[in-house]
């Protein structure tokens, strides 16, 4: 794979992390630390809903004023309340990082395009943390979504994310007025 890293990250761009984000001590958790501590505006998402509590993290306690973030149960719901708080129009693009089981990664992905169309904001970027992907998840990046190789990317965001993010042009962006979807 020829994967840029960088091309993840975009100053417009709207992230979203997929995985176990309301379990503390699992990666997906950790990574939307990582997030809030770059202030890079970005979503948590399970299909349980629940909050993230930012206040367990030393470093991301210094990092922001947010006490916790919604957890949105799907990239749907999450966009649709971005755009009811009319901030869809602050971000040119998505990213989604993905730490979860194959199965459930393709699934995700497969609801992308719609998902898109329907708010008229493109796909950035795929991140696939390890063991998150196979070779049908990579296929449908690159082909169906055509993310190419550069914007297809494994690897781990926490070791490798730092050294090649760029800032958010709108930080935290107000996220904290987001409300979960039940």
């Amino acid at each position: 794979m020829k994967q840029n890293l960088k091309a993840f990250f975009s100053p417009k761009t709207l992230y979203f992390v997929c995985g176990k984000v309301y379990k503390d001590t699992s990666y997906a958790n950790r990574i939307v630390h990582w997030f809030v501590q770059h202030k890079l505006p970005v979503i948590p998402i399970t299909p349980s809903n629940g909050i993230v509590d930012l206040q367990l993290d030393s470093i991301t306690k210094k990092e922001t004023k947010l006490t916790h973030l919604d957890i949105f149960s799907s990239i749907n719901d999450a966009l649709t309340e971005v755009n009811e708080q009319n901030l869809i129009r602050n971000f040119d693009s998505i990213s989604v990082c993905f730490v979860t089981r194959p199965i459930i990664t393709l699934g995700i992905l497969k609801e992308l395009p719609s998902i898109t169309s329907s708010f008229k904001l493109p796909i950035n970027s795929c991140w696939f943390q390890p063991g998150s992907w196979n070779m049908d998840c990579i296929k449908y990046s690159e082909k169906v979504l055509q993310l190419g190789e550069e914007k297809t990317i494994n690897d781990c965001v926490l070791v490798n994310g730092s050294a090649n993010y760029c800032k958010s042009e709108y930080g935290e962006l107000g996220l904290k007025k987001l409300k979960t979807q039940n």
